[in-house]
């Protein structure tokens, strides 16, 4: 007999809240190409270099006369699917020319940046500003309004037009400048940056087999409670939730009373756990710790929290030696999870190496004597030992 369920043909995953180009997107539509373009430029004049920045725009020119060095007999854009990168000795450029591309290709071509400006008169984006101006109809566009966070009124206009309130239900609460406010446009944009920065989830890593300690490391008590307790307690006043990261051997152990993220992506230790977290929510950042870590404090998370740069792939620690990012103790922006991914498919499962390779906050610690972790028994007994000098009730 034929099953009558549904055949699920793929696995079902969590997939990031992605438009085409980025994950946080504001098209601009409504009134000329012109003038789109004049306040992209003036938004990205204004906000860069505190926030990475993007625009995406549609060119009118027809044909070869789109390539660079258009009228160049020896411009090598002439060939089909041609790319060159060039060392600009201050910064590196690529030029494409792709006959096909898709929206997979846009998203990881634009993954550095926290926000893409569109001129959605050519394009969708998920979010709108909406430009009223009565030089442009608005009837054949009204289907591209699915999300108006803005409207700005040209020169003269003194009201939202009926077309646009009856298409709109919730038009009385979306905020009104005037197209000349170029000042508040900007702060406007630098708000809605700041507002859809991702949540923060925490992750505390169970899943080693603790070989050199004999024992499980995530059940020694430093504090008077078990340490993967003590990691999740000390978490959990800075995240969303708090999540034990364990092999799928110790699920059984842990799912009836705590929060998992089981391993998915298998033997790759802490790379893997961190890639599974991703694959439960890719949306959120998540700020990692090792389990093992007795002397990590409130006052570090808290510096980290609040140094944190989410425009940057990662916020790190330096290590205690003050050669290279710690990746015992990181938070991990959502832009890090193809990014990883990256370089899984190049054959490294280090999460410092992608540390050392990207563009990351690196912080110096308050105290690095915090990143001591503890791998064997004579640790564990001279870690006792300091703890206990500092509170003799543990």
């Amino acid at each position: 007999m034929i099953s009558k369920d549904k055949h699920q043909k793929h696995a079902k995953l969590a997939k990031a809240q992605f438009g085409d180009f980025g994950r946080l997107e504001l098209g601009f539509l409504g009134t000329s190409c012109k003038l789109i373009q004049e306040m992209a430029r003036d938004i990205i004049h204004k906000l860069s270099p505190d926030f990475g920045l993007a625009y995406v725009d549609a060119d009118h020119q027809e044909g070869d006369q789109l390539l660079a060095g258009a009228g160049d007999p020896d411009s090598l854009m002439q060939y089909p699917e041609f790319m060159e990168m060039r060392d600009k000795i201050v910064f590196k450029r690529l030029d494409m020319r792709l006959e096909e591309t898709s929206v997979f290709e846009q998203r990881e071509w634009l993954n550095r940046q926290d926000l893409v400006l569109i001129n959605a008169n050519h394009f969708k984006a998920t979010h709108q500003v909406l430009v009223i101006d009565p030089k442009k109809p608005l009837d054949k566009k009204l289907s591209k309004l699915t999300q108006v966070s803005l409207i700005l009124l040209k020169e003269g206009v003194s009201e939202i037009p009926e077309v646009v309130r009856e298409h709109l239900p919730n038009w009385e609460e979306i905020p009104v400048f005037g197209i000349q406010e170029t000042d508040r446009l900007a702060g406007f944009v630098k708000d809605f940056i700041i507002n859809h920065r991702p949540k923060v989830n925490g992750l505390v890593l169970v899943g080693g087999k603790s070989t050199r300690m004999g024992r499980d490391k995530y059940k020694l008590a430093y504090h008077g409670k078990s340490q993967k307790d003590y990691m999740m307690d000390l978490l959990a006043p800075f995240c969303d939730a708090v999540y034990l990261s364990c092999h799928p051997d110790q699920a059984g152990e842990f799912q009836h009373s705590y929060p998992l993220v089981t391993d998915t992506v298998l033997h790759l230790g802490p790379f893997g756990g961190l890639l599974s977290a991703f694959m439960k929510d890719p949306d959120k950042a998540w700020l990692t710790v090792a389990c093992d870590l007795p002397f990590l404090s409130e006052k570090t998370i808290q510096y980290l929290i609040a140094h944190r740069n989410p425009s940057k792939l990662a916020t790190a620690f330096l290590d205690p030696k003050g050669e290279f990012p710690e990746p015992l103790v990181t938070l991990w922006e959502p832009r890090a999870y193809p990014v990883m991914y990256r370089f899984l498919s190049q054959g490294y499962s280090c999460p410092r190496k992608v540390l050392i390779n990207s563009a990351i906050e690196l912080l110096e610690a308050p105290d690095t004597s915090e990143f001591q972790n503890i791998n064997y028994p004579e640790d564990h007994e001279a870690a006792m030992t300091v703890l206990k000098s500092k509170n003799p009730k543990i």
